[in-house]
């Protein structure tokens, strides 16, 4: 819809008492003039909790100039602001949006993705006092810009922060900016591409959540906080994983480079492991006995060896689903050859392949019966007496 020339008009509010709790605009040009209109609908929808603007167009440079008394009146119980690839033609031109900064200092939640926000400014972080959830995945953030987005007394309510695929570049530095940010304790910068992992890092004091997801991180060191309950590492280039994380319940570490599970004792309170298409070969009963409070981990897609070892251990353990929820289908077979395809549940090994030191000790023993019978024989019927004469 083109709501670039929408005038609202106006009635009294006593006749309308919306119940509506999301407004919704989808492919819609806006402009600042109409912007400013479509505030006094807040006037009749009270109950109103969530606004979202997907995929739409504003034909403007922020001059939004909503009166003093709308500000006051017409926020009401509004906590979720979500805005999706928002298209600004005259991007560059754009102001600070000095105009709405209290319009939104109740607002609780707020997502502003795709739609090339580079900066918030410091005044604006700092009067968004309730805000408790931001996402700006998907824009321009850099290091020196989220300095002055996270100064002193940004966001001071602030618990998750989402800064998927944007452009940071030091995994250190973007932790000690984020310091200001007392409360904060969910992180996601996932999907920036950062230079190698310093050996130590300063972060915010409560960090329980931290996504590293699709970083390109060749290892994982110190400078990961020990206070983390929850770590993602998933999609990178890890070959290893050797961190004592004292307080880590969940660990996703899929589609990387690691050849054996990591040293459980290294998560002694872990309860969730996945570590899906990476190069895992086997795994016994030892190392998942190491997990001491394992109760779930998602390994498939890996390339087992179905050896004696692994199959042995598969058979004698019919529970194994309950810790397994992706066994048996996602668990298959990448040698011996001829069991390549095969669900590890269903391949069933040759006696020779599974018993070889016990074949040839039974080999060996019937040839030393034979040779023994063989010589009883020769003395009981003069064999060399025999041999003697015919040579």
């Amino acid at each position: 819809i083109n709501v670039a020339n929408f005038h609202f008009s106006e009635m009294s509010a006593e006749e309308i008492n919306s119940p509506m709790k999301k407004l919704a605009f989808r492919n819609a040009d806006l402009t600042d003039e109409s912007f400013n209109e479509l505030l006094k609908l807040l006037r009749y929808t009270p109950e109103l909790l969530q606004a979202e603007f997907d995929d739409c167009a504003l034909d403007g440079v922020g001059d939004f100039q909503p009166s003093e008394s709308d500000i006051v009146r017409e926020l009401g119980k509004v906590e979720t602001l979500i805005i999706r690839r928002l298209h600004i033609p005259r991007f560059y031109s754009f102001n600070d949006l000095r105009s709405v900064y209290s319009l939104l200092e109740k607002v609780k939640r707020i997502t502003v993705e795709n739609s090339k926000v580079f900066l918030v400014p410091c005044e604006f972080s700092q009067r968004l006092r309730s805000l408790e959830f931001l996402d700006l995945s998907e824009n321009l953030m850099v290091e020196e810009y989220l300095r002055n987005s996270a100064c002193e007394g940004a966001w001071p309510s602030l618990q998750t922060l989402i800064l998927s695929q944007n452009y940071l570049k030091s995994i250190e530095r973007t932790g000690e900016i984020l310091l200001t940010l007392k409360n904060l304790t969910d992180l996601d910068i996932s999907r920036n591409s950062f230079r190698p992992m310093p050996d130590t890092c300063r972060w915010p004091p409560k960090m329980r959540f931290l996504n590293l997801s699709s970083t390109g991180i060749w290892a994982v060191k110190m400078c990961i906080p020990q206070t983390l309950e929850v770590l993602d590492v998933s999609n990178n280039n890890l070959d290893s994983f050797s961190l004592f994380l004292p307080r880590l319940r969940e660990l996703y570490i899929s589609r990387n480079k690691l050849k054996t599970l990591p040293d459980g004792s290294l998560f002694p309170v872990l309860l969730v492991m996945k570590i899906r298409e990476n190069a895992l070969s086997t795994f016994s009963k030892d190392q998942l006995g190491s997990f001491p409070k394992l109760e779930t981990l998602e390994a498939g897609d890996n390339h087992f060896v179905c050896s004696c070892e692994l199959l042995s251990f598969t058979l004698g353990q019919p529970a194994l689903s309950q810790v397994l929820p992706d066994w048996p289908d996602s668990y298959l077979c990448n040698s011996p050859p001829r069991l390549r395809g095969q669900r590890v549940q269903e391949a069933r090994p040759s006696v020779l392949e599974c018993h070889q030191a016990l074949l040839v000790s039974g080999v060996c023993c019937a040839l030393l019966l034979l040779i023994l019978l063989i010589a009883g024989l020769c003395h009981h019927f003069h064999g060399l007496w025999y041999l003697r004469m015919m040579w």
